[in-house]
């Protein structure tokens, strides 16, 4: 069923000509974001990767102290993944679309039709979700240390699935129709995912 929308095609223009003016857009399928999301992650583990093999490559050739050696690994990293958050950066500011969603041709927007822009793609969506998702699972482990007196290495082997709880609420929530597939990170930035 498309969702519809105010007319948000046309940047240049202020939003609020097209109060009366509606179209119908069609809602990237939770494949479409799933598989955006892998791409995203893959592209940042190949950098990782290079990063990384250029630390070694440098360690093998120079026999430096420790602290120079770890200085040269964080350069590196910094050197390759500098870049891939830039422009994934501005890539999600100026058209709500990382590069994954770009190559999948979906994109973010706010319900009102506009681009959510740094404060709605970056800050609330990206920033925001996963520091609430990560306090959320540091409670979570706090709890069941001190209120329920877990062992501690019952708490380490249950940590992942802590961690993962929010991610895999939302990934139930791609798969919901009738809420438009808004995930949690949708609901607090006012905003859903459409095809291009």
């Amino acid at each position: 069923m498309p969702y519809i929308q105010k007319d948000f095609s046309k940047n240049i223009y202020d939003y609020d000509d097209f109060h009366d003016s509606e179209i119908e857009v069609k809602l990237a399928s939770p494949w479409e974001r799933i598989a955006a999301h892998i791409i995203n992650c893959i592209l940042f583990l190949f950098f990782c990767c290079i990063s990384s093999l250029l630390y070694i490559v440098q360690y093998i050739f120079q026999q430096e102290s420790e602290s120079i050696d770890e200085i040269a690994f964080y350069i590196f990293m910094l050197i390759f993944l500098t870049p891939f958050f830039i422009l994934q950066l501005i890539m999600m500011s100026k058209a709500g679309q990382s590069i994954g969603k770009y190559l999948l041709k979906i994109k973010v927007i706010k319900l009102d039709g506009r681009n959510p822009g740094f404060v709605g793609t970056v800050l609330i969506r990206e920033i925001m979700f996963y520091t609430i998702s990560g306090i959320f699972s540091y409670l979570l482990i706090e709890f069941y240390i001190y209120l329920l007196n877990v062992d501690m290495l019952a708490v380490l082997i249950l940590n992942p699935v802590y961690g993962y709880l929010i991610p895999l609420f939302c990934l139930v929530m791609l798969f919901r129709v009738d809420t438009n597939r808004r995930t949690l990170q949708d609901y607090l930035a006012k905003t859903i995912v459409i095809k291009v």
